[in-house]
Parts: C-alpha cells; structure tokens; sequence
C-alpha cells in the first residue's frame, strides 16, 4: 500500500515516531517528492494496517509536536521554578 503525506501539514519528524509505533507490524518505508512524503506499507503479519487510524496518530502527534514547539521554553521554566526547592 502507497499513501502521499503532504509536507505543510505535517513534519518527517512526526511521521517518523508515528511509524515507530507501527514496526513491529509493518515494514513502513518513507520517499519525498517536492511537495509530499510517499508511505510505503508493507504487511508482515496478517494484521491490516489502517490508514484512517493512522492518520488520527498523525494528527494527534503533530499538534503534541507544535504544542511543544510553542510551549516547550515555557513549560521547562515552570518546571524548574516549580522544583527550584529540590536543588537547594
């Protein structure tokens, strides 16, 4: 099974974590065109990969890496002002 990922709505990077969930079901090999990443699924157990499934991980993914990009520098400062008194 072959299915095109546009690259401006997702990032290799999220794709990639998402696949890993995936490899020890399915051999998933990853090319690029100018404008998407080809998903090459190949299926080593009987199991039936579900692209509508994994199209939920990959959103789901996504907004968690956006979210971090956006807040990560903040929420490590409130970790770490939060746990201050641990490192006195």
């Amino acid at each position: 099974m072959e299915f095109e990922i546009s690259k401006t709505l997702y990032d290799k990077e999220t794709i990639l974590k998402v696949i890993y969930y995936y490899q020890d079901k399915f051999t998933i090999n990853i090319k690029e065109s100018d404008f998407n990443y080809i998903i090459n699924v190949i299926e080593n157990t009987s199991e039936y990969f579900d692209i509508n499934t994994f199209i939920v991980f990959l959103q789901e993914q996504q907004i968690r890496e956006t979210l971090n990009k956006q807040f990560g520098n903040l929420r490590n400062s409130i970790y770490k002002k939060a746990f201050s008194f641990m490192e006195k």
